[in-house]
């Protein structure tokens, strides 16, 4: 959640009303200083270049009254740079001149800026203290704008501080007095405010209809575009909290392109932020890290913690969201250090503001350490309840994976054994059933063509045949899924098995090569029998139409954990082109192609035929 403030105070922009009680120098003075604290919000560099030159020439002529409003104009440019440390040492050196001249209305122009500056920063107390004071110098000198801005700060400090009650009533009599002195300007400011007011109420339709007023307002009393800005960044935030989330999106995205445009590095910072998490609620994922990762940079470079924790805390809903669990452990403890570096430096304050008040009193310097002491301690628990809290997170996101984990092995296994069942099924239904179907046929034949002793012959060679082929497909898938096959060299055993028993009859050499280490080699059941059936296929054509006297099979392993099968013969080769197209060649392309690997076949006329099959053991 973002530490509300009111980016728009101009209290000094239109109270800056030179007197007639100032010569004509001091006049020119003050307008360069004036103008250079009118133009930070738009162009923050700019102003900055105007009010240093504005404090040269005050400091040429030794004016300190224009070297005092220079000074004012530095720090209101480094606010609005995000330069909070560097602002408030401006303001300090203004204010500290503008007391020693006496003049009421200069000093309280500048406490109002500090309360604002200190209100960015979350020192709650540190802004009431100054605007407390501002509000007791302009009822003393009876000056209206100061009095009515006093009041629009003071609504939105209370409102910080939680008190809606008191900010009420202040935003009240702000805008009564606004709409009196008919200062569009800074009522389209505080209607903005009381919006954010509404939506803490969590009155969003009171906050839309106010805010849509002030748009209308600021465009035809031609606001600013960084006042335009912050009523559409407001409307954003009135609806995501409505979670109308594409309405949210339309308005940060207007705000952020005016911030980008003004090159206001800490709005832009928030506005990224605002862009991001609506676009994480619209699941686009990446776009969402893109801008939340901006906010994390920019706000770590111009040191704004509570923002920066904010973005952190973010990022880490994004990844626990995408998955990355690494990432989001990581941004959920940077967003746990930033938020206690935060409490430690606001205890850091308040010491050292004790020390300073009561330097010289010993009881009380006593007194200060021992609540520093506490603080400290409480600061302590405090980080030891957030460590807590992530371990005891850790530990639940670890037993919630394990249980996932263990689910998931469970389920594959039951597929695998679903696969395998599929497997068998069809093996059995493709193979068996085909060859089972044609031994029906031959013996319907044989009982038909019974006085033909020829014919009955024929189908009963048949039949044998059949039954001998539907024995080996049995014997097949029977080896294929025993897992006491699971090594190669299992493998490689029952291969070379089966081309001696096909060579040997017909008086062809068999040269069998395995493989090195083939018993710490481990296939699964359908890797290992695709890689048999394409041996298979090889060796049958090789001795059935090769007319080769020998076959040479072969296998390695290769450096890139791959298995290389080779099967030669030297008979008289084929021309792939020419040869009548089969299921045989076809087969084994496919499975070479199933198995991830790839099938090369080399033949040549009168030299022999070499096949090879390259496929991944894994």
């Amino acid at each position: 959640m973002r530490y509300w403030f009111h980016k728009l105070t101009v209290a000094t922009i239109l109270s800056v009303n030179v007197s007639a009680q100032q010569n004509t120098s001091d006049s020119l003075l003050f307008k360069k200083a004036t103008d250079a604290f009118a133009i930070a919000f738009r162009n923050s560099d700019s102003a900055m270049l105007l009010a240093g030159q504005a404090l040269y020439e005050a400091k040429r002529l030794n004016n300190n009254r224009a070297i005092a409003n220079a000074y004012n104009s530095i720090g209101w440019a480094y606010m609005h740079k995000g330069r909070f440390d560097s602002s408030l040492f401006n303001l300090h050196k203004a204010r500290d001149l503008f007391n020693t001249n006496k003049n009421d209305y200069d000093v309280a122009r500048v406490d109002i800026n500090l309360a604002e500056v200190y209100t960015k920063q979350n020192q709650i107390s540190s802004a009431i203290q100054y605007l407390l004071q501002a509000d007791t110098l302009s009822n003393k000198i009876n000056n209206i704008p100061l009095q009515t801005d006093v009041k629009r700060q003071l609504a939105i400090v209370y409102r910080e501080s939680g008190d809606y009650k008191g900010s009420a009533a202040y935003f009240r009599q702000a805008l009564e007095g606004f709409d009196k002195q008919k200062d569009y300007f800074r009522y389209v400011n505080t209607s903005v405010s009381l919006s954010i007011l509404y939506r803490n109420m969590s009155l969003m339709d009171s906050s839309l209809s106010v805010l849509k007023r002030s748009l209308q307002i600021a465009t035809q009393q031609a606001g600013t575009p960084y006042q335009v800005a912050m009523v559409h960044e407001n409307l954003g935030e009135t609806y995501f909290n409505e979670k109308q989330f594409g309405e949210a999106l339309k308005h940060y995205t207007i705000a952020y392109n005016v911030f980008q445009k003004l090159n206001n590095q800490a709005d832009l910072a928030f506005e990224a932020f605002c862009v991001g998490k609506t676009l994480k609620e619209l699941h686009k994922y990446d776009e969402a890290e893109k801008y939340l990762m901006k906010s994390y940079t920019v706000n770590d470079s111009l040191e704004m913690i509570n923002y920066q924790a904010d973005a952190a805390g973010e990022l880490a809903e994004l990844y626990k969201v995408t998955g990355n669990w690494q990432q989001a452990y990581e941004y959920l403890s940077h967003a746990a250090a930033l938020k206690d570096s935060v409490g430690l430096q606001e205890q850091i304050e308040k010491t050292n503001a004790l020390k300073e008040k009561f330097e010289t009193e010993k009881k009380e310097q006593e007194i200060a350490l021992l609540q520093t002491k506490n603080d400290l301690a409480a600061a302590d628990n405090r980080r030891t309840r957030a460590i807590q809290y992530i371990l005891i997170i850790l530990f639940v996101a670890a037993v919630a994976i394990g249980w996932l984990l263990l689910n998931r092995f469970r389920i594959k296994k039951k597929l695998e054994q679903q696969l395998l069942r599929n497997r068998i099924a069809g093996d059995l239904h493709d193979d068996i059933g085909s060859t089972l179907s044609s031994i029906d046929i031959s013996s319907r034949i044989a009982l038909v063509k019974k006085d033909d002793p020829v014919v009955v012959s024929e189908q009963l060679t048949k039949i044998r045949q059949h039954a001998r082929k539907t024995m080996d497909s049995m014997s097949d898938i029977v080896w294929s899924i025993n897992p006491g096959n699971d090594n190669m060299e299992s493998m490689l055993a029952r291969m070379q098995e089966f081309a001696a028993e096909l060579c040997e009859p017909q008086q062809i050499e068999l040269r069998f090569e395995p493989v090195i280490n083939a018993h710490a080699i481990v296939l699964d059941a359908d890797k290992r029998k695709n890689i048999f059936l394409v041996f298979k296929e090889a060796v049958n054509n090789a001795l059935k139409y090769s007319q080769c006297n020998l076959l040479g099979v072969m296998f390695s392993k290769t450096n890139t954990d791959q298995l290389l099968m080779r099967i030669t013969d030297n008979g008289k080769g084929f021309d792939e082109e020419q040869i009548k197209k089969g299921n045989g060649l076809e087969n084994m392309r496919s499975r070479a192609k199933h198995l991830g690997g790839q099938l090369s076949i080399t033949s040549i006329a009168g030299k022999g035929t070499a096949i090879e099959l390259l496929c991944p053991l894994k």
